[in-house]
């Protein structure tokens, strides 16, 4: 019997051993910036044409190869980072393999360019699926330039996995972004289909390079993190509970100047702001840490984004205390708050998306009545009239225009937490906690009772009795559901308005990447719209209901509802925009009702078919029975 087991040649096992190191163009990009680190480079310039998947250039001004050298790093295996089995245990270069650089000659055409400082001349070498053909001297300056074009050129079924030019140019580009973070010191200069999009001044302080990437707006909000003890150093930058983001993409976890991707490290982020985020998002953060290197393992998988700690649980409560004390640390509430004073240009701002929303074309269709308080003759008459958002506060005439011209209160982290709180649970002081009122108890009509509105408490809750019982209704949200149930018995897709006069709105480059790409996702949800920059998007069609000044952040709502699954089935989507709708549209914590709106927000209430908890998950309804009252007040 003839044998079956085959060895295949060299070309096939570069094929092969190539698409674990270079999956996609960023992975290439990323493999030969690290090189250029690895060699001491003070300046790194990257340049890519269509994606990456045409062409990819990468310049350092490092310590460049001699002609042997240049040679050697296209062997596989070939590697200046160790020279034997005991150093793989302690690891501080960022490569140490010996394949990046002929796993990605074998799937491109490949040029390499490189010249030390004592050297007279530069070695130039061209290179075809892994095979030199040409080889000469060059003039050059000191340093290395790999230049890589038609990738997977030799492996079209890799290639046929590529996604979009736009797709493949914002994963580099946050590639190249991590690594500028991760080196503050080094000057990083990117370019993109021949227009620079990120430039870092490489000073070495990563405040600067926070600045130089995000703006500095965002440099603004941000405050720094340190830890000392137990081998274990960590340092950085946290941003306040306000700055957040639909993805992981403001994001970055550094080990010992490395990138990595590690669950722990990103928990321990999110546990640390646990309760303190106003609302559904990811905080900014940028976290060094610095352990020693044989208490880590690198080589897990190769692209040496994966490692292992050899102590978790240390990593998380150093990234988890260093977080948290910085933020308790800051001596006044408003350090870590949102700045809510408007300048005189946000001001204008607002009044001219006012006077849009009047101006704006008719709804299609028309959405369902509701109440409309006018205060022209009292605050007791009530009319019908269909308007977006009409649940208006119960105000003295003279003070309603004032409340229409001004934005909703904004709260603290703290305030809201409080509000929550208050909504929950009682205070610890007391005894008993207050149940969460059980379905089957609540009727409004046919039953002996009624419910009886008595009052209000901090302008956010309803106090109502039914019975001997005593309720607490969270306005905001007892609203909001009453608004969700009205648009879910709408036609299936979304109803839309036209805007009268298109609105430009900033996205970053993630979020700009996914809406581009699945605009048929967001017609069915209502929303039209075109590319008018890089990372600006001309809004010309939104939900009814949904305000001007929501548009951008209705759309990255919904956008962090895409990146935190991979596939988000289209009724998800859908209830997280009628959600998004409901909440922004509901009267808010801080409007005053009077007896009147109180009376039918509560009657409207127990006509929805859920009005036990808001369509965010949060409860409505809290209930104290006359047993629960007497054990608070210590009758029992």
């Amino acid at each position: 019997m003839s044998s079956i087991i085959n060895i295949l040649d060299e070309r096939t096992r570069n094929k092969i051993a190539a698409g674990e190191v270079v999956e996609r163009p960023a992975s290439c990009v990323k493999e030969l910036v690290e090189n250029a680190i690895d060699a001491s480079a003070t300046a790194i310039e990257v340049e890519i044409a269509d994606g990456g998947q045409t062409y990819m250039r990468v310049t350092d001004n490092g310590c460049g190869m001699n002609a042997e050298d240049a040679h050697k790093c296209i062997i596989r295996h070939a590697t200046s980072k160790i020279s034997s089995v005991e150093d793989i245990f302690a690891i501080s270069s960022l490569g140490f393999r010996g394949e990046a650089v002929p796993s990605i000659a074998a799937v491109s055409h490949m040029q390499i360019t490189t010249r030390q400082s004592e050297d007279d001349f530069a070695t130039h070498i061209i290179l075809d699926g892994g095979t030199i053909i040409s080889e000469d001297q060059a003039g050059a300056p000191a340093g290395t330039t790999m230049e890589v074009s038609d990738l997977f050129y030799n492996t079209p079924a890799r290639r046929k996995f590529l996604k979009s030019e736009r797709t493949e140019s914002s994963k580099i580009s946050e590639m190249i972004t991590k690594l500028a973070l991760a080196h503050p010191a080094i000057e990083f200069t990117f370019t993109n289909n021949g227009r620079t999009t990120l430039h870092t001044g490489g000073t070495g302080d990563l405040k600067d390079t926070i600045a130089n990437i995000y703006g500095a707006h965002i440099a603004k909000e941000i405050f720094p993190v340190s830890y000392d003890a137990d081998g274990i150093t960590v340092e950085g930058y946290v941003g306040k509970p306000s700055v957040l983001k639909s993805s992981r993409a403001w994001q970055t976890c550094i080990v010992n100047f490395r990138m990595v991707h590690n669950p722990v490290m990103f928990k321990a982020v999110e546990n640390a702001y646990h309760a303190m985020l106003p609302k559904s998002g990811y905080p900014f953060a940028m976290i060094h840490l610095h352990v020693d290197p044989a208490s880590i393992d690198v080589n897990v998988h190769p692209a040496k984004t994966e490692i292992k700690f050899a102590d978790e649980q240390a990593v998380y409560r150093a990234i988890y205390h260093s977080i948290v004390t910085a933020l308790v640390d800051q001596e006044k509430p408003e350090q870590i708050a949102t700045n809510v004073e408007l300048q005189p240009a946000q001001v204008h701002k607002i009044e001219r998306q006012e006077q849009q929303l009047e101006l704006q074309s008719p709804v299609r269709p028309q959405p369902a009545e509701e109440t409309h308080f006018d205060f022209s003759e009292g605050p007791d008459k009530e009319t019908r009239q269909p308007e977006r958002g009409a649940f208006k506060p119960a105000v003295p005439h003279d003070t309603a225009s004032a409340i229409n011209e001004s934005p909703h209160p904004t709260y603290s982290p703290v305030q809201m937490e409080h509000f929550h709180n208050a909504l929950e649970q009682p205070s610890p002081s007391r005894q008993a906690e207050a149940p969460a009122v059980p379905q089957e108890t609540i009727t409004f009509e046919g039953d002996d009772d009624v419910f009886i509105p008595l009052g209000e408490v901090a302008d956010c809750f309803i106090i109502a009795k039914k019975g001997q019982d005593l309720y607490i209704v969270d306005q905001h949200a007892a609203h909001e559901r009453i608004r969700y149930d009205r648009f879910c018995k709408r036609v299936e897709a979304m109803p839309s308005q036209q805007l009268l006069t298109a609105e430009f709105v900033e996205m970053d480059e993630q979020d700009m990447t996914l809406l581009l790409e699945q605009k048929a996702v967001f017609d069915d949800l209502g929303y039209a719209y075109s590319e008018a920059g890089p990372k600006t998007l001309r809004v010309e069609e939104v939900p009814a209901d949904l305000q001007t000044g929501d548009i951008a952040d209705s759309l990255r709502d919904i956008c962090q509802a895409m990146h935190e699954q991979d596939h988000v089935d289209k009724a998800t989507l859908r209830h997280r925009s009628l959600a998004y709708l409901s909440c922004h549209g509901a009267v808010k914590a801080g409007d005053t009702l009077n007896i009147r709106q109180m009376k039918q927000l509560l009657e409207e209430l127990f006509h929805t078919e859920k009005p036990f908890v808001c369509p965010h998950g949060r409860p409505i309804i809290v209930r104290f029975t006359p047993d629960e009252l007497a054990k608070l007040f210590k009758r029992t």
